[in-house]
């Protein structure tokens, strides 16, 4: 049997992983769903939830979650394709990865799409706005062919058409190049800047997509048999010599901030293509460093994303420090406006990252009363928790008995006492907490509540954040089943998956939620219109140099945005 998504589903499907994990993990409970301590932190409680129908698990103490596949890769530190194999041969099927004539077929398309799109960039009558705005960046002609950089054609069937009756509308979706959604299938790519993903090797496997105005602001590949975004880093293959000889990795967050480094000198910076690091991503550069200095947005760094990317560097035994810079300052935008120097100055004065939750905390509560030392120490235990080096959770201990003037014996105490909320007491306790309308339909979707073809009466994919449109695309595609939707999910929409799939909450009426979440993630046409017909009035007051008529129109324009806004607050998960 040669390898592929039917050949993994038949793997899955005769797995019983109840019985499986419950050789690493004691399992407790009866039928579907079973719970146990979890192996992947410091679980002190079961957390762990185990689900048989589903073919899936999902810890809501650490995070971790997925398939047999995800647990078996973890829990061995083995490659997707070895945990196969391992799986396969318990259950008595022959599995042959094949990395021979398909794969290579696959990897020539894909080269061939990015010299397309490198075509479009440079010799297109449309493409110049692209090259106006690489030029604006400071990218100039050659580094455009250095990093091979491109440009999507406006339009829905353009690479279709230029591929297609080649090679096949089917392959062309497989390796992302192609949408299929409901009947129709269409050009992933359009109007973007396009930035190739290379894998090792240096060799084209995936691409992301910069827009020049609407959403997503980017728009990355989705998985596929050649890319998976948790286990690759944007820029890798130019930065194996600067990581080798500093053993440091400056880690940034987009395609520019990695781009505009580089051109600034600083050669050992990747991009991790999202706040969400994976396991995969803190393997990969555990072989060329020993240290990691996160160089993100200030917002983006002390994001939940990013505070859970930088434990798992450092669980998996990395230096871990982050940078520190001006409030709505990015890398790029610093080095463009301050120069290179500017950038290694804060890189040199990056702080430990447990350093750096455990302040952001700090400033958010006040230390010299008694119920912000609470608030403070409530909001520590769980990263404290998940930190496995027995030295960083003493430094910890003692900032903290420093800063809140308590013994380190009451905070040693205090910060592993919390009483963790189970997966199957959540609501008998009443705990109610706040989900986005996006998280919402995604419980309902992947529960099965309610099935895609109603949502997509009001929403598409792009009305969806990037970290969550690769489950909604999937989704879309027609994957319904949840062990399969897996396969098409990098590492960290696949804990996602888990998460909603399996989170102990309840809808009281499952209509109503999805009306309300639905009525918050899309704005209602009245009111863009609304919007788009008071800009253009601001934008002819401002020509005709009517200032009285552009402060009266600019407070209506303010006064519209905030009541749109103020219907997207947030839709209280549990009971109603």
């Amino acid at each position: 049997m040669k390898g592929n998504r039917a050949d993994v589903q038949a793997i899955k499907d005769r797995v019983d992983i109840i019985e499986f994990i419950s050789r690493y993990v004691s399992l407790t409970g009866s039928g579907a769903s079973h719970k146990g301590r979890c192996p992947f932190h410091n679980d002190k409680t079961p957390s762990m939830v185990v689900h048989a129908e589903k073919g899936l698990w999902h810890c809501f103490g650490c995070g971790e979650g997925g398939d047999v596949i995800a647990f078996l890769m973890k829990i061995e530190r083995l490659s997707f394709i070895e945990a196969v194999k391992r799986l396969a041969s318990e259950v008595g099927i022959s599995f042959e990865a094949n990395e021979d004539g398909e794969r290579q077929k696959l990897r020539e398309i894909t080269i061939e799409a990015a010299t397309y799109f490198a075509a479009n960039l440079t010799e297109s009558k449309v493409g110049a706005k692209a090259r106006d705005y690489l030029s604006q960046r400071g990218y100039d002609e050659d580094s455009w062919v250095r990093y091979g950089l491109g440009y999507a054609l406006p339009g829905w069937d353009n690479l279709k058409r230029r591929f297609g009756s080649r090679y096949g509308e089917a392959v062309l979706v497989e390796l992302g190049l192609l949408v299929r959604r409901d009947e129709n299938i269409y050009d992933r790519f359009r109007d973007r800047t396009i930035f190739p993903i290379h894998d090792l090797s240096g060799r084209p496997v995936a691409f992301g997509g910069r827009a020049f105005d609407g959403e997503p602001k980017y728009l990355n590949s989705p998985k596929t048999p050649l890319f998976d975004k948790g286990r690759l880093l944007y820029g890798l293959p130019w930065a194996r010599e600067g990581m080798a000889k500093t053993r440091t990795a400056v880690l940034v967050e987009g395609y520019t901030d990695v781009l505009t480094l580089r051109e600034a000198g600083l050669t050992n910076c990747v991009g991790s293509m999202g706040t969400s690091l994976t396991q995969g991503q803190a393997d990969l550069l555990k072989r060329f460093v020993d240290d990691v200095v996160i160089s993100y947005d200030q917002d983006a760094a002390g994001g939940a994303a990013a505070i859970r990317g930088m434990q798992i560097l450092r669980n998996s035994g990395l230096g871990v420090r982050v940078v520190q810079l001006p409030a709505g300052e990015d890398p790029d935008g610093l080095v463009r406006r301050e120069g290179g120097v500017a950038m290694e100055a804060v890189i040199e004065a990056a702080v430990p990252f447990h350093r750096f939750f455990v302040d952001r905390v700090l400033a958010e509560h006040d230390p010299s009363t008694t119920r912000g030392k609470e608030r403070i120490l409530d909001a520590v235990r769980e990263f404290y928790q998940a930190v496995r080096a027995p030295t960083l959770r003493e430094e910890i201990e003692r900032h903290l008995s420093d800063v809140l003037d308590l013994s380190i014996e009451s905070v040693r105490r205090e910060l592993p006492r919390r009483r963790e909320i189970h997966w199957s007491d959540r609501d008998a306790q009443g705990a109610v907490e706040t989900w986005s309308e996006e998280e919402v339909l995604l419980a309902l979707l992947l529960r099965g509540d309610v099935a895609w073809s109603r949502i997509s009466e009001v929403a598409k994919p792009e009305a969806f954040s990037e970290e969550n449109r690769p489950i909604i695309e999937a989704l879309s595609a027609g994957v319904a089943e949840l062990s399969a939707l897996v396969d098409h999910l990098d590492e960290e929409s696949s804990r996602r998956a888990s998460y909603y799939a399996l989170a102990p909450v309840r809808f009281s009426d499952t209509e109503k939620a999805v009306e309300d979440a639905l009525a918050r993630l899309v704005p209602l046409p009245e009111t863009e219109q609304q919007l788009r017909d008071l800009t253009a009035a601001l934008e002819e007051a401002a020509a005709a140099g009517n200032w009285d008529e552009w402060n009266k129109l600019a407070e209506q324009r303010i006064a519209l945005k905030n009541a749109a806004l103020r219907t997207k607050d947030g839709v209280a998960k549990g009971d109603a």
